[in-house]
């Protein structure tokens, strides 16, 4: 019993001892792993990814006025790019990025900024390294509202709320005549059957980067600048007034699925250089107005003819014949609203030939609708204005040009209303 107790005795001390040699090396273990290698509780990857878009009234047009799709980037920290340009719709209740319907945040502690582009399409632009290129179409029907948004210092796990604001700048017009310019009394009437905005730079660069300031870098060289032309869905006919009157080129002019406006790459365009003298041709920037200028003389048929209380029933006769005849006239002949037609003098266009020069309002109106049926502009010249403006189309912003038609020039730069003329 005394040699068993010794052995079991023995096994025991040295069990003790390796116990501590353990105890001892896993001490040191633990201590280096505190100093050298903290234990730092990350996020677990996995957390489902849920974004909102806040409603904040971005969008304009009716085309655009609820987003439905939108194309983003997330970039966590400074270089980890876990979305590369995810597609987002929302099917029902919720924003669900194509082909990763389950999406998850990933693992790791930096914080992650978002960039969205929208078009409401599936083709909404490519965004790389921050940036992405874009082209405005030179068909205003073909032009869409454009939206971006940043998001940034987003927590893992987190909601992540979207609101967009417009990337480019939207044009609306109004026109008129300035009653203190020119002679402008009532008796000037100018119809416009189209607007060209000329030498438009339509492609540009952005970059959020420089988000809250001037997103846009748009190349001279690479700017593809194009003519922009707007043709009205009805005549816009005016006669002079204030400024602040002038007419406004709304839905019922130019598209009834918007609201009166167009989209154009911001920038700030280099008007055309004339002073109103001859000698500057047609250069830069400029608006071009398809129009119809005439004033009334302040007589009539009748009063054209020579008929008075003392002519024959046989003149009023023969003055009806050339009447219907010679103007083919619009008004009715069964009474004597004829003799009233107004006589008027053409302005615009200004060619020498050309036959309207005097004639009367019924026979213009009569070959003005003949030429709108055919599908031209016949009876309409192109007059000029230069694109005057002081800070330019800027970024996420609304522009109202007035164009000034006591301002028209010719082509070669001559003012119409010069005394060299």
């Amino acid at each position: 019993m005394a040699m068993t107790f010794s052995k079991i005795a023995r096994n025991s001390i040295g069990m003790a001892i390796l116990l501590a040699i353990t105890a001892i090396f896993g001490s040191c273990s633990k201590e280096e792993a505190a100093v050298d290698d903290p234990i730092v509780e990350s996020p677990v990857s996995g957390i489902p990814f849920v974004v909102n878009v806040a409603d904040n009234g971005a969008t304009r047009g009716t085309a655009i006025n609820v987003i439905t799709h939108f194309n983003m980037v997330g970039v966590q920290g400074s270089s980890n790019l876990w979305m590369d340009n995810f597609l987002f719709t929302k099917p029902e209740d919720r924003w669900v990025a194509g082909g990763h319907e389950n999406l998850t945040w990933p693992g790791g502690t930096g914080t992650s900024t978002f960039y969205a582009v929208s078009d409401n399409s599936q083709d909404a632009p490519t965004i790389t390294d921050g940036k992405f290129s874009y082209t405005v179409p030179d068909e205003f029907r073909d032009q869409k509202d454009l939206l971006v948004s940043l998001s940034e210092d987003n927590e893992s796990g987190t909601p992540v709320t979207l609101s967009f604001k417009h990337a480019l700048s939207s044009v609306k017009f109004k026109i008129g005549y300035d009653e203190n310019e020119y002679g402008g009394d009532k008796d000037i009437h100018v119809a416009v059957r189209r607007i060209t905005l000329y030498h438009i730079a339509t492609k540009g660069v952005f970059d959020f980067a420089n988000y809250a300031t001037n997103p846009w870098t748009v190349d001279p060289e690479d700017a593809e600048y194009k003519d922009l032309a707007i043709e009205l869905r009805q005549p816009a006919e005016f006669v002079p007034s204030p400024v602040a009157d002038f007419l406004e080129l709304d839905n019922n002019y130019l598209d009834e699925n918007w609201i009166g406006e167009i989209y154009v790459m911001p920038h700030k365009p280099t008007a055309w250089d004339t002073d109103g003298t001859p000698g500057h041709p047609l250069n830069n920037s400029y608006i071009g107005v398809t129009c119809q200028f005439f004033e009334y003389t302040g007589r009539t048929y009748a009063e054209m003819i020579g008929l008075d209380d003392e002519s024959s029933e046989e003149e009023y006769l023969d003055a009806m014949v050339s009447y219907v005849d010679d103007y083919e006239g619009q008004l009715s002949t069964d009474n004597d609203d004829w003799l009233d037609d107004k006589e008027i003098r053409v302005i615009v266009p200004t060619s020498d030939d050309y036959k309207m020069n005097v004639i009367l309002k019924s026979y213009l109106d009569k070959i003005n609708e003949d030429a709108y049926a055919s599908g031209t502009s016949d009876n309409y010249e192109e007059v000029f204005i230069p694109l005057v403006m002081s800070n330019g189309f800027g970024f996420g912003k609304t522009n109202v040009l007035n164009i000034r038609m006591d301002r028209m020039k010719y082509n070669s730069g001559q003012s119409f209303f010069s005394e060299d003329e």
